[in-house]
């Protein structure tokens, strides 16, 4: 009997699965701005399983927009502090409070200055 692993999977179903990423995250964060928030980390939810089902990648935008604690829509002023400090953005989540930290990229400009 053949083994069964991940496979390749067709290039429509995994545009399907983009589309449907893509449409929960934006459900999501309408759905926190309304004020749902167990609506809108169901919505994280379903939208993190639908990229492990079908191996996709979440894009890094909306992985930044997301609290890895908690499963909620980072909204800065909402749900989320954004502060930035030594050349770090630092995003606190203020449902759990857990910290992420991102690199700000410097430009040739400022190198320069």
């Amino acid at each position: 009997m053949q083994r069964r692993g991940r496979g390749k999977k067709r290039p429509i179903v995994r545009d399907a699965a983009n589309h449907r990423i893509e449409t929960l995250y934006s459900l999501s964060i309408s759905t926190a701005i309304k004020g749902d928030l167990t609506l809108a980390r169901r919505y994280l939810k379903l939208a993190r399983g639908i990229g492990m089902r079908y191996t996709v990648r979440i894009p890094p935008d909306m992985k930044r927009m997301t609290c890895n604690g908690c499963m909620t829509p980072l909204i800065p002023g909402l749900t989320a502090r954004n502060r930035t400090r030594n050349g770090n953005t630092i995003i606190t989540c203020l449902e759990c409070g857990k910290i992420k930290r991102y690199r700000i990229k410097r430009s040739d400009q400022d190198e320069k200055v």
